[in-house]
């Protein structure tokens, strides 16, 4: 049978992410050293295992001291006893009348419940007199911050704020996801490696050096497998190829219904079962996506912002629920202030947008091969099937990308 002349039906593409979202798996992990953590995908929940901080310290460099009762103010000067530095401790408890030179970080004696700032307070032959009364305690307690036992980071990708909180947690190593091997294929006779004199009807091949740029993460190991011509017997062997090495295979091009578009036939014939091929979107409605037994492939339109738009939405979301953590996009509302308007909207359509101080407008933007929208753009605004419009001064969700 003939795939191309083969009429699909289009899946909506909330639907594709479920798909994808339901593959949410519990991965393979590795352990690596905290200073080769970043930018891996922690998939298990840290669990604090230890008290933060260790013991009750002082927030700022003071003058320890215990309140009488509920008095904000010593009735009289406080007689220094000594001085706690950070690292160090007194065992000796604080009689009533004493006062203690504490730094910052330094754990309270016993009977100190509250540190004076310095510049709250002059010193004096040995005897100290504050000048107000301050309103908080400027003391830390044990297990403020985190208690043993407590959730310290959910699923995610680490930063380098992950990666202090692990190492306070005394961790010099964490478990992270295995990097999937991602292998990036392009297809198209019309293709020319950039840098590369063109010729008739010839173009540069923008895609695979784009979602390269797009996936490149210390999170996944990424595979340039190069580009083909549109021959069903070449694109075949390759894809056979990388599938034997590749947890997930990304083509771009030869997706659609052309006389030319091999992939899919090249994929039935590889042993890829279709989840689905036809997405209800724009740009990106031949995307196709397909699993064998151990592998993932998706198969991305050839128009560039189709391309774009796809690995943000859809190859994203896959290779985050491989590695056990949900993709987290950044999207926030944001103003219309002109209104934005469609003309076709037998589809969800994402448009590319520029945020300024006053808000989302939309960028010159010709189609799914205009790929220089995306250089002004910062993100994209979602019109659903039957939506037509943005009005003007309604607030709407930007996917940001930049």
């Amino acid at each position: 049978m003939d795939l191309g002349t083969v009429q699909r039906s289009l899946i909506h593409p909330d639907d594709a992410l479920a798909i994808i979202r339901g593959l949410l798996r519990q991965p393979e992990t590795e352990t690596v050293a905290l200073g080769s953590a970043l930018g891996r995908i922690m998939p298990a929940v840290a669990y604090s295992g230890m008290d933060q901080p260790p013991f009750d310290k002082a927030a700022v460099d003071g003058w320890g001291w215990k309140p009488i009762a509920l008095e904000a103010m010593p009735a009289s000067p406080l007689r220094v006893r000594g001085i706690i530095a950070a690292g160090s401790g007194s065992d000796v408890p604080l009689e009533p009348g004493e006062t203690v030179r504490i730094m910052t970080g330094a754990p309270v004696p016993a009977g100190v419940t509250r540190v004076q700032s310095f510049e709250l307070a002059t010193e004096e032959d040995g005897f100290v007199t504050f000048t107000k009364a301050e309103r908080i305690g400027n003391v830390i307690r044990r297990g403020e911050n985190a208690a043993t036992g407590d959730e310290l980071l959910t699923s995610r990708v680490l930063c380098a704020q992950d990666i202090a909180i692990l190492a306070s947690d005394g961790r010099a190593t964490v478990n992270v996801a295995r990097r999937p091997v991602v292998g990036v294929l392009s297809t198209g006779a019309e293709l020319v490696e950039p840098g590369e004199p063109l010729s008739g009807a010839k173009i540069y091949d923008s895609n695979r050096p784009q979602i390269l740029a797009q996936l490149a993460s210390p999170a996944f190991d990424l595979r340039d497998l190069g580009h083909l011509p549109d021959e069903f017997e070449a694109t075949k062997a390759a894809v056979g190829s990388a599938l034997a090495e590749c947890d997930v295979l990304l083509l771009s091009g030869g997706v659609s219904m052309g006389d030319f578009d091999y992939v899919p036939r090249a994929l039935l014939a590889s042993g890829v079962e279709t989840r689905f091929h036809g997405v209800a979107m724009k740009p990106g409605k031949p995307t196709y996506f397909g699993t064998t037994d151990r592998a993932f492939v998706i198969g991305l339109p050839g128009n560039p912002v189709s391309v774009f738009v796809n690995v943000e939405l859809l190859v994203k979301e896959l290779l985050f629920a491989l590695c056990g953590a949900p993709y987290r996009p950044l999207v926030a509302p944001v103003p219309v202030p002109d209104g934005i308007t469609r003309k076709s909207t037998s589809r969800v359509e994402f448009l590319p947008v520029a945020v300024g101080a006053d808000g989302a407008r939309t960028v010159r933007y010709g189609g799914s091969s205009g790929l220089q929208a995306l250089a002004g753009s910062h993100g994209f605004v979602r019109l659903e099937i039957g939506q037509s419009t943005i009005e003007k001064g309604t607030v709407t969700n930007v996917r940001f990308v930049r």
